[in-house]
């Protein structure tokens, strides 16, 4: 009686501690698999910025050279190339680059879910400091953007290997970006200041690929 008891508790104990290691498992996901530190490259076709009050700023074209640093984290330079303040008819670009040319700073990659149920992945973009995330001249307007903003990752839970590439889709309607938050988190959106005016929340529209050298796999 008393071996069986033990059995029982032994069995018990071991149904707990799987499930322990199963949450634990879940928690931290979604995450990057594959060798850390790894480079990337990204591109995009057309991208926009707007203003919830209409002000609107397009890019032809963006590439980007990146690193995933962990399973979470990474970082990456975004170059925006024939850019023009819509609005106005002004072209724009950081000081010392090209005309129509938009270099970001160097921002800050989060791995996140937008919907943990259907596996919805995100990647969000910041600054480490919560500095501007572009700082540019649209003719005489000196213009910033800061905040933060989330794009959705495809695919998850599939193997990518090389020439293969994840998406990455940020979208926006009115200058209200979708979606706004991670999961359970705080608002996480941009603002936009023209000619030293106040700040105004934006939305970011573009669909970036980007490529690894090596597998990797989103796991969600």
């Amino acid at each position: 009686m008393k071996r069986t008891r033990t059995l029982v508790l032994c069995c018990i104990a071991m149904i707990a501690l799987s499930a322990t290691v199963t949450a634990s498992a879940s928690a931290s996901l979604p995450e990057f698999v594959g060798p850390f530190p790894v480079g990337f490259a990204a591109k995009s076709g057309a991208t926009t910025v707007e203003t919830v009050k209409g002000a609107v700023i397009t890019c032809a074209a963006d590439k980007g050279a990146g690193e995933v640093t962990g399973p979470k984290t990474g970082t990456v330079t975004i170059t925006f190339s024939g850019c023009e303040f819509v609005t106005l008819g002004l072209p724009c670009n950081t000081v010392g680059a090209p005309p129509g040319e938009i270099v970001t700073a160097t921002l800050v990659m989060t791995l996140g879910y937008i919907n943990e149920p259907k596996k919805e992945a995100g990647i969000d973009l910041s600054t480490a400091t919560g500095g501007p995330m572009m700082e540019f001249m649209c003719g005489p307007l000196p213009a910033k953007v800061i905040g933060s903003v989330i794009g959705k990752v495809t695919p998850v839970n599939k193997l990518i290997k090389p020439p293969g590439h994840f998406t990455l889709k940020f979208a926006q309607a009115g200058g209200v970006q979708k979606p706004t938050h991670f999961e359970a988190g705080p608002i996480d959106v941009l603002s936009t200041s023209f000619g030293g005016g106040p700040f105004v929340e934006s939305g970011l529209a573009s669909t970036d690929t980007l490529t690894f050298p090596v597998p990797v796999l989103i796991a969600a």
